[in-house]
């Protein structure tokens, strides 16, 4: 019987393919997400040093223009920590959208899958049953022939115990005529 072929195999390797630039796709969105939350946590840290630097600024002798600067960076960096923190929110919903983008796509080449097995089970079990049948139809063959030559060796040891012959040049009857008696 000829080989196994599953006639959607096109169509689970496209899915497949599928699949694997939407896990790709998945992953950038996991690694920029990582990326911007790094950012932000650097970004927070910043922000406090500076805090901590005007709060000490403001205990000792320092003018009221350095204590400025300091207001003006620290309302800058809370601008950028801000601005990373909407970054962060739409790379998350970025993330979870590319995730469901992904699973959608690893169920339908799942399924694919799945056909794709049960018909090759089907296919075995076919073959195997198959190869039941040409092997009962062997032996029964078989047994079919030896039965025959049975029954053949039978008749000759009855046509000896009778004293026929199968024939003979001088009996004139031809030769392989059976009696029954």
């Amino acid at each position: 019987m000829k080989a196994f072929k599953f006639s959607l195999e096109s169509v689970l390797n496209l899915r497949s393919q599928e699949e694997d630039v939407a896990k790709n796709a998945y992953a950038e969105a996991v690694a920029f997400c990582q990326r911007t939350m790094l950012s932000l946590e650097a970004g927070l840290g910043e922000l406090e040093f500076l805090q901590e630097t005007l709060s000490t600024k403001r205990q000792g002798s320092s003018t009221k223009d350095d204590q400025l600067v300091y207001l003006q960076a620290i309302r800058q960096q809370r601008s950028f920590c801000d601005t990373l923190t909407q970054r962060l929110v739409r790379a998350d919903q970025l993330k979870k959208v590319r995730f469901d983008l992904w699973m959608e796509a690893r169920q339908k080449t799942q399924m694919l899958d799945n056909l794709k097995s049960r018909h090759k089970d089907r296919y075995n079990s076919e073959v195997a049953r198959l190869d039941e049948k040409n092997v009962d139809d062997l032996v029964s063959s078989r047994w079919a022939m030896v039965r025959r030559n049975a029954v053949l060796q039978s008749n000759e040891d009855l046509r000896g115990s009778f004293g026929c012959s199968s024939g003979s040049a001088g009996s004139g009857m031809p030769e392989g005529t059976e009696y029954t008696f």
